[in-house]
């Protein structure tokens, strides 16, 4: 039998005994140094650092990172260390105000991991003084908000989040949601969050689970979601063949006086 941990991060957060309702906006395919547009991601980097009771993860590819090696045009982006400032400059009033939760690297952070040794969100996260949030591989997030107001206890709400940056191979939607649901199979949790897909989605679904004290069993409501990006339709993706995607991310409600949430595209 294997006792080891799961070798992903695992970060706890209250956010708020008194807390009504909780939004978490993943923050992803940002491309910074790419086709980045940086006035779609500003209105809603703003939006969060404004508004009480928002919050974001940053879900990997906040940098484009070619390499001679990798796909992309490595002469036509910033260098990697000006790649760097901006990311470290663009997500410091996000620091300032609180507001991140997780920090998790993608693919093109990978692309300077796997040559050089470098992980390019850990240097980030440290210049922003949050190195316990980032993870280069997987985080799984325990959320406290609110209490149930349906209970005399008022019991504490707690959701559970596992995030990846997330893969795939398919071009079509219905491929790309596939791999999203197949989160499901690698954890259990109440939200299961992935990026690199750069289209906006998501979807609820029960599963049955048992109660081991009562002999009894139940429903269970999990929410899939997929973040969009911030890339322009531009160079790579034209080329490829690939269709346009709406710009922005999804929200994610959390409830803090039932136990529910929700996805707003």
């Amino acid at each position: 039998m294997d006792n080891s941990k799961p070798q992903i991060l695992t970060v706890r957060k209250d956010l708020g005994g008194n807390t009504d309702y909780v939004y978490i906006v993943p923050l992803s395919d940002l491309h910074i140094g790419g086709d980045f547009y940086d006035s779609a991601f500003l209105r809603i980097r703003d939006w969060i650092v404004d508004t009480p009771h928002v919050y974001c993860v940053i879900n990997g590819d906040i940098l484009e990172m070619v390499t001679k090696k990798s796909k992309g045009d490595a002469y036509g982006q910033l260098r990697p260390k000006e790649q760097r400032k901006l990311a470290i400059k663009y997500l410091e009033p996000l620091v300032r105000s609180g507001k991140i939760l997780a920090y998790l690297d993608g693919n093109h952070e990978a692309r300077v991991q796997d040559e050089t040794d470098e992980y390019v969100g850990e240097t980030i996260c440290e210049n922003l003084g949050i190195p316990s949030l980032y993870h280069p591989d997987g985080i799984y997030l325990f959320l406290s908000v609110g209490h149930d107001r349906s209970q005399n206890k008022k019991t504490r709400l707690l959701y559970t989040m596992y995030m990846l940056h997330g893969w795939t191979a398919a071009r079509r939607i219905g491929g790309k949601f596939n791999n999203l649901e197949d989160m499901q199979r690698i954890a259990h949790a109440d939200i299961f969050l992935m990026s690199h897909i750069h289209q906006k989605g998501a979807f609820p679904k029960k599963i049955i689970v048992p109660d081991p004290r009562h002999k009894n069993i139940a429903f269970r409501k999990q929410l899939f979601v997929a973040a969009g990006a911030f890339s322009e339709y531009a160079g790579y993706a034209v080329k490829k063949g690939y269709a346009p995607t709406e710009l922005g991310m999804p929200y994610i409600g959390l409830s803090g006086r039932t136990r529910d949430f929700c996805a707003t595209i």
